[in-house]
C-alpha cells in the first residue's frame, strides 16, 4: 500500500513539473523544420519563414516568368503572365539563386499582441490567426515590427548587399507563386488548382463538417504545401500590398487584394488563384464608411529589402541592362504578352509597317526614296514569309513528338491491367519471387507514363507558342502522313493532340491527369 501511495506521489509531483513547461511553451512554431528561419519576436515571441527559390540562378537580372490566374476563375483571374524575382542570393537546389522568405504560417493573435503591446490572449485563442483587422492595422503592425527588429535584432536580419530585409505584405504574384509550391514543384503540378497530391482537407481548412465546421483554426495544425507553408489556401484569407486590378498589373485600381479562401469557403472554391478585391472602407446604413476588417481576413508577412541596397548593386544591375534586355529580358512580360511568337512578330512588323507608310508620304514624289522603301518592304514580306515557314516546320515537329508520346502513354497503359492481374495471382499463390519482379516491372511502366506525360506536356508548351495557322498545318500534314501508312489507332492519338492544344491554347493551363486518362483509352 505504501509503494502505491509512493508511485501516486511521484505521479503528481512529474506531473506539477511538467504543467508549467507546457504552459510557458510558444505556439509559433508547431512543426518545426531544419530549413526554418526565425526571427524573434517582443515578449520571446518569434516568427518563422521558409525561403522561395525563383529557380533562374543568381544573374543580376534574373526572373521567374509565370501564369498567375485559373479558368475556373472566370475573367477576374484570367490567366496573365507575371515575372517574379528575389531578394536575397543563396544555395538552391542547382547553385546559386534568388529567393524571398514566406512566413511559415499566418499571424496568430499571440504574435500579434505582443508587437502591437496588447494584453497576450488566452490559451485558446493565442494560436489562431488574428482576424478582424483592417489593411491599415497591417501595416502598422509591420512597422512596429520592422522598428523592433531593427533595434533588437539587426545582426539577425538577412541582407541583400548593406541593406537589412524587412517585412511587408506579400505582392500578388510573391503569394501566388509560393501557394502553387514555387521552383519545387514541376510545371504540371504548379499549373494544378492546388499543390497537393493528398486529400485537400488534410492541408487546408475549408467550410464543413470534414474540414472547418465553419470555425477558425490554429496554425500549423494540417500539411504544409511543397515549400513547408501552413494553410495558405484556407483557414483566414490573406492580405497583399497590392491594389485590386481586373488584370493583375493594368487596368483600373481599386481596393486592396485578398488572396486564398477561409475557413467558410466552400472545398470546390479553394485553389491556388483566389483573389478578392476587398475594399478599403465598408459602408452601413447611414453611418459613414469605416475601415474594413472581417473575422476571415488576416495576414501572413514576407521578408524582402530594397532592389538598389548599395552603390555597387547598382552598378552591378547598370552593367548588366543592355545585355539582359536584348537577351532573356526580351521575352518577359514587360516586353511581350502570352500570344504566340509569330503573332508577336505580326504586332512588331505592323508597326514597321505603319513606320513605312509615313514614311512614304514624307518622301512625297521623291523616286529614289519611293525606290528604296520599296524594297525595304519586300525584304520585310521576305523575312515574314522564311518565318512562316519556320513555324510549319517547327509545329510539324512539335506535334509528331507529342502524338508519338500520347500514343507511347496507350500502349503503355494497356500492360497495367495485365500486370496487376498476374500480382494479384501471384499473391494468391503466394509466389514472392514473381510478386517482386512484377511490381518492379509495375514500377517501370508507371515511370515509363510519367516520363511520357512530361515529354508530351511540354511538347504542347512548345506548340503553344507557335501560331494558329503553323499548328493547323502541322495538324493535317501529320494526320495525312498516318493516313497514308494505315495508322488508325495512332490518327486518334493525333486527334487527341489537336484537342489538348486547343484546352491548352484557351486555359493556358496543361491537366495532365485528364489526358492521360483519355490518352490510355484513346478517348473511346
Amino acid at each position: 500500500m505504501i509503494k502505491y501511495r509512493f508511485q501516486l506521489l511521484f505521479f503528481i509531483l512529474t506531473l506539477f513539473l511538467v504543467l508549467p513547461v507546457y504552459a510557458d511553451k510558444i505556439p509559433d512554431n508547431p512543426v518545426p523544420d531544419k530549413d526554418d528561419f526565425i526571427l524573434p519576436l517582443p515578449n520571446n515571441r518569434q516568427m518563422v519563414f521558409r525561403q522561395v527559390f525563383i529557380g533562374q540562378g543568381e544573374a543580376p537580372f534574373a526572373q521567374r516568368s509565370f501564369r498567375m490566374g485559373d479558368p475556373d476563375g472566370g475573367f477576374k483571374e484570367h490567366p496573365t503572365e507575371v515575372s517574379l524575382s528575389g531578394s536575397f542570393l543563396g544555395q538552391g537546389k542547382s547553385g546559386k539563386d534568388w529567393f524571398y522568405y514566406m512566413a511559415k504560417y499566418e499571424v496568430n493573435q499571440g504574435q500579434w499582441a505582443a508587437v502591437m503591446g496588447l494584453p497576450a490572449p488566452d490559451k485558446q485563442t493565442d494560436d489562431k490567426p488574428v482576424n478582424s483587422i483592417t489593411w491599415f492595422d497591417a501595416q502598422q503592425f509591420s512597422d512596429r515590427l520592422n522598428q523592433w527588429l531593427f533595434a533588437n535584432a539587426l545582426d539577425q536580419l538577412p541582407k541583400s548587399g548593406a541593406s537589412p530585409g524587412f517585412v511587408r505584405l506579400p505582392s500578388e504574384a510573391e503569394w501566388e507563386f509560393a501557394a502553387r509550391g514555387g521552383a519545387m514543384v514541376s510545371a504540371d503540378a504548379f499549373d494544378r488548382r492546388v499543390p497537393y497530391n493528398e486529400t485537400l482537407s488534410n492541408c487546408e481548412w475549408f467550410n464543413g463538417p470534414k474540414s472547418s465546421h465553419g470555425k477558425l483554426k490554429s496554425i500549423g495544425r494540417l500539411n504544409p504545401n511543397p515549400l513547408g507553408l501552413h494553410d495558405m489556401l484556407g483557414n483566414v484569407s490573406e492580405m497583399t500590398c497590392g491594389l485590386y486590378m481586373i488584370e493583375y498589373y493594368q487596368g483600373r485600381p481599386g481596393g486592396f487584394v485578398s488572396r486564398g479562401g477561409h475557413f467558410l469557403t466552400s472545398e470546390n472554391k479553394l485553389r491556388s488563384s483566389l483573389r478578392i478585391e476587398e475594399p478599403f472602407y465598408i459602408t452601413g446604413g447611414s453611418a459613414p464608411p469605416k475601415p474594413n476588417k472581417k473575422e476571415t481576413m488576416g495576414l501572413r508577412l514576407v521578408l524582402t529589402a530594397v532592389v538598389f541596397s548599395d552603390r555597387t548593386a547598382a552598378q552591378t544591375y547598370a552593367d548588366a541592362w543592355d545585355a539582359y534586355r536584348s537577351g532573356a529580358g526580351a521575352v518577359t512580360p514587360a516586353a511581350v504578352s502570352t500570344a504566340p511568337t509569330s503573332e508577336k512578330s505580326k504586332v512588331n512588323i505592323d508597326q514597321a509597317s505603319q513606320y513605312l507608310e509615313r514614311l512614304e508620304k514624307m518622301a512625297g514624289n521623291d523616286p529614289a526614296m519611293q525606290q528604296e522603301l520599296g524594297r525595304l518592304k519586300s525584304v520585310m514580306a521576305d523575312v515574314q514569309f522564311i518565318q512562316a515557314k519556320a513555324d510549319e516546320q517547327t509545329a510539324y515537329a512539335w506535334f509528331k513528338i507529342a502524338a508519338e508520346r500520347g500514343f507511347f502513354v496507350h500502349l503503355e497503359s494497356k500492360k497495367l491491367p495485365t500486370v496487376h492481374q498476374l500480382i494479384e495471382a501471384a499473391k494468391a499463390g503466394k509466389r514472392e519471387a514473381m510478386i517482386e519482379k512484377l511490381q518492379t516491372r509495375l514500377t517501370e511502366i508507371e515511370a515509363n507514363i510519367s516520363q511520357a506525360m512530361e515529354n508530351y506536356s511540354v511538347s504542347l508548351r512548345q506548340l503553344e507558342t507557335l501560331g494558329l495557322e503553323a499548328r493547323q498545318i502541322a495538324e493535317t500534314r501529320y494526320l495525312k502522313f498516318l493516313l497514308e501508312n494505315d495508322a488508325a489507332q495512332q490518327v486518334r492519338a493525333a486527334k487527341l493532340v489537336a484537342k489538348h492544344l486547343q484546352t491548352l491554347t484557351k486555359t493556358k493551363r496543361t491537366a495532365p491527369q485528364e489526358w492521360q486518362k483519355e490518352l490510355s483509352t484513346l478517348g473511346i
